[in-house]
């Protein structure tokens, strides 16, 4: 588990609510990244990006906490990008 920082941040106004994306070179089994979003975090999501070795392996989970964001791919060194909706 390490602190991840993300490579690029994307960020657009969708009215009351702020899309931001976050896209990471490579993400291990629970990294954690802190957005500084707080309880602002309305919903989001994350897409990996690459080819698992494995079907199984294809997965991919985030969760979320007061802001603090963990990675849980299903297979190590992915690249990925994080949505975040919220109201900032």
């Amino acid at each position: 588990m390490a602190a991840q920082t993300a490579a690029t941040t994307t960020r657009e106004s969708l009215g009351s609510l702020t899309l931001m994306a976050y896209t990471f070179t490579s993400v291990l089994d629970a990294d954690t990244f802190a957005s500084g979003l707080s309880t602002n975090v309305v919903n989001y999501w994350v897409s990996g990006q690459g080819n698992p070795v494995t079907q199984a392996s294809a997965g991919f989970n985030v969760t979320n906490s007061s802001g603090t964001f963990t990675f849980y791919p299903g297979e190590d060194s992915l690249a990925a990008t994080l949505f975040v909706l919220a109201r900032v």
